[in-house]
């Protein structure tokens, strides 16, 4: 559910799935999805035309759009910046699975400030929201994980206007796709070609100097 967000009328559904399906019990996991257990076999069928009907099927689970991210200014005030429009916005513009499951496993996690409830470090793609004299912008790191190859992400560099996120990951998206090798995972790609690569595209697109030649041009 990007970014979620759930309704109550989606709420009352899953409890009559559970109900149904799963012993009336519910789990959060911590990759902030919901889990409906002991399911029987021959029920799945049925649980997931029941899902559907709740716009809650959408087979996204461990690609770019199982995103974790925490509430950010809409909800917390010790937030620097937003972290669920801005999530909202990468799900519309990576919203087609065959380009999902193409990519493979890619976890992305935001988080609006240095408190880190998103657990921005752990992840491939990592998201920082930062206060820039009154300006929502955002720090990028790549290459984290939490699994038993623990790591924390490499800062990609200076951070990013809200404005141009969305095609900032599309610009990291593109290098690795061109970059990976054979049934290489997009945190393999990383480790194995360095951070470079993926700097060089996204600050040719996203430089202060580029950045100040469309606000320029905006004015002429």
């Amino acid at each position: 559910v990007p970014p979620g967000d759930i309704t109550g009328e989606q709420m009352d559904g899953l409890a009559e799935l559970a109900d149904r399906y799963s012993f009336g019990l519910i789990r959060a996991s911590h990759d902030q999805n919901l889990v409906l257990a002991d399911v029987n076999v021959a029920d799945l069928p049925a649980l997931w035309q029941g899902l559907s009907r709740l716009k809650l099927a959408t087979a996204n689970v461990g690609t770019l759009n199982d995103m974790i991210c925490c509430p950010g200014l809409d909800f917390c005030s010790l937030a620097n910046a937003g972290s669920l429009d801005v999530a909202a916005q990468v799900n519309e513009k990576f919203d087609e699975l065959d380009y999902l499951y193409d990519l493979g496993e890619v976890q992305l996690k935001m988080s609006g400030c240095m408190n880190a409830c998103g657990h921005h470090h752990v992840g491939h793609i990592g998201i920082l929201g930062v206060d820039k004299r009154g300006e929502e912008y955002y720090q990028f790191t790549l290459g984290g994980s939490a699994g038993n190859d623990a790591a924390l992400g490499e800062r990609l560099g200076p951070a990013i206007a809200k404005n141009r996120v969305v095609e900032a990951i599309g610009d990291i998206l593109e290098v690795y796709l061109a970059r990976r090798e054979e049934d290489e995972k997009f945190v393999e790609t990383v480790r194995r070609i360095g951070i470079t690569p993926f700097k060089e595209r996204v600050y040719e697109n996203h430089s202060p100097s580029a950045h100040r030649r469309e606000s320029l041009a905006a004015c002429a």
